[in-house]
């Protein structure tokens, strides 16, 4: 074998060993990466709420992640008040919040196999490079004595507020304004056209 030969064989040789060294880095564990993503906004759907006049609209539940914290939520809804279609500010209108853990936060949202109002069917999220859950608190606290209206002020609608100060990259294109569109069609339809949003999934 000759010298260039042999130059030729130590590069390949070299080459190869570097390549195997970068594939062989450990793999990230499953949930891992998402654990270290920063910021999560989810939305879940309770097809069967608000049921008026023989049409049913939707209702939803918003949950933030905290990113310094992926272990820890905060979520919440606005679910109204017997059926009212406007509240006045100042009046009940059905607004809670709530922390702690993703298990927890499951088991507070309870999943719907029945066809149940007051029961959620499915959730989508979306990641963003970072959150601020005090703002997203302000805002609810904001929000939750400021009436309802089922158009216009409603679960819906507060909840697209909560996760735009959460995350100002929530911009339109991420998350469209929910004002006169019921929340089923915002979850189902609006999001799939919108910018970084998961596909819906059960629990």
């Amino acid at each position: 074998m000759n010298r260039s030969m042999t130059r030729k064989h130590r590069t390949l040789l070299t080459l190869l060993t570097a390549v195997l060294t970068a594939t062989a880095a450990p793999m990230v564990a499953p949930g891992t990466a998402e654990a270290t993503t920063g910021g999560r906004a989810c939305l879940f759907l309770d097809k069967e709420g608000a049921r008026i006049a023989g049409r049913t609209y939707g209702h939803v539940a918003w949950a933030i992640r905290d990113p310094k914290n992926t272990n820890h939520w905060i979520w919440g809804a606005t679910e109204g008040y017997k059926g009212k279609l406007h509240i006045a500010a100042g009046d009940y209108n059905g607004s809670w919040i709530k922390g702690g853990t993703w298990d927890g936060l499951r088991r507070s949202i309870k999943r719907d196999g029945r066809h149940r109002a007051g029961y959620y069917d499915a959730y989508r999220c979306i990641n963003t490079a970072s959150g601020d859950l005090k703002a997203a608190q302000r805002t609810y606290n904001n929000m939750k004595d400021n009436g309802y209206d089922i158009g216009f002020n409603n679960c819906l609608t507060k909840s697209i507020a909560i996760f735009r100060k959460y995350s100002p990259s929530l911009s339109n294109k991420h998350l469209p304004d929910g004002r006169g569109v019921p929340p089923r069609n915002y979850f189902a339809t609006t999001l799939d056209h919108a910018r970084g949003w998961e596909k819906a999934r059960t629990y």
